[in-house]
């Protein structure tokens, strides 16, 4: 019997060593009970549930196999991982519209080019879906814009 690497066979595997990870990381964490959550309760069900989901789909992959994994693509793991770095580092000194308008558009170099006016109607609606969510519904407690100081 040979085992053929296929795209989801990977991504469980990616997904087991992810939850694996997660689960060494969170391992001085204390547990706590349903209860009363302590703070590695939750991390540790996500790293379990991912671990869980990996391999039934690895195992799945095994038994009913898929497309072959393509070439390496640089321009979509490059832009994806500015535009994560950019929310991080701009979120606080120019507030959360600016950062989000700079990883919209960063994100969205990393595939096939949107005419502008598409663009811009994809950064208006994630920005106004993002602050009614995160400020308006939840209230948290994320800055707008910069702040003048």
């Amino acid at each position: 019997m040979r085992i053929s690497l296929t795209k989801n066979v990977l991504a469980g595997l990616l997904f087991v060593g992810f939850g694996l990870f997660g689960l060494w990381l969170s391992h001085s964490l204390d547990m706590g009970t349903a209860d009363a959550m302590g703070s590695g309760y939750f991390p540790r069900m996500v790293c379990s549930l991912l671990i869980v989901c990996g391999g039934v789909l690895a195992v799945l992959a095994l038994v009913w196999p898929d497309e072959r994994p393509e070439g390496w693509h640089w321009r979509p793991l490059v832009c994806v991982t500015l535009a994560s770095l950019a929310f991080a580092l701009l979120l606080r000194p120019l507030g959360l519209v600016a950062a989000l308008a700079v990883t919209i558009l960063l994100g969205a170099l990393s595939g096939p080019l949107l005419p502008p006016l598409k663009l811009a109607f994809l950064v208006v609606v994630l920005i106004a879906v993002n602050v009614g969510i995160f400020v308006l519904a939840l209230g948290m407690p994320i800055p707008l814009w910069p702040a003048l100081t």
